[in-house]
């Protein structure tokens, strides 16, 4: 798990390198939106890590329609979360903001803004992404649930390198969603992979 989110990290590094070179604005901006997103990714890493211990718990005692129904279960219970969370995110963004940057700042304010609201729309999708990749990992496919992190980081380089000198900040506010959206269809596809091939065993 520690070798995924480092690897997950470098496309954060690249992210922000790519957004820092847009200037001071928008290096705040981002810094600002960065920590709320940290703060309201929490419950994903809890849902994720006990949906993990459960899968790996009936992998072992071979209750195999448990792990199935553990993991929907909670992936809805994440999607709930993620709806509720994104809409505050999209309607208090600026508000949110304001915890870390002064009112006096109205670009700066307006630019993590624009972040958050961008990423409020997108935010359940980690429930899926979290839950099926923590799954995989918990039923014995550590190989494949680390991938997924290689998939996060080659997605925010992709959009980092490619995309913002062609579209500058609105480019940065994706890239984030087009990593998460990428590796949850690969770990839905790898999950499902994964659970047939224990079944078989």
């Amino acid at each position: 798990m520690g070798l995924q989110y480092s690897i997950t990290a470098i496309g954060s590094m690249v992210m922000q390198g790519a957004n820092n070179s847009l200037g001071a604005t928008y290096m705040s901006a981002f810094a600002a939106a960065a920590k709320i997103k940290q703060l309201a990714i929490c419950p994903f890493d809890a849902l994720a890590t006990a949906a993990s211990t459960f899968a790996s718990q009936n992998y072992g005692a071979k209750k195999y329609d448990r792990i199935k129904k553990g993991v929907i279960q909670t992936v809805v219970v994440g999607i709930i979360y993620g709806v509720i969370v994104g809409i505050l995110l999209i309607l208090f963004g600026r508000i949110f903001s304001m915890l870390f940057i002064s009112s006096k700042y109205s670009a700066v304010l307006d630019a993590s803004a624009k972040y958050i609201t961008y990423m409020g729309y997108f935010y359940w999708v980690l429930s899926i992404l979290n839950v099926c990749r923590q799954t995989t990992q918990g039923i014995g496919y550590s190989g494949l649930a680390i991938f997924s992190g290689v998939i996060e980081m080659i997605a925010r380089c992709f959009v980092s390198l490619v995309f913002v000198p062609i579209a500058g900040y609105t480019a940065i506010c994706c890239a984030d969603q087009t990593a998460w959206i990428v590796a949850a269809l690969y770990c839905v596809f790898t999950f499902s992979y994964c659970f047939k091939k224990i079944q078989e065993e």
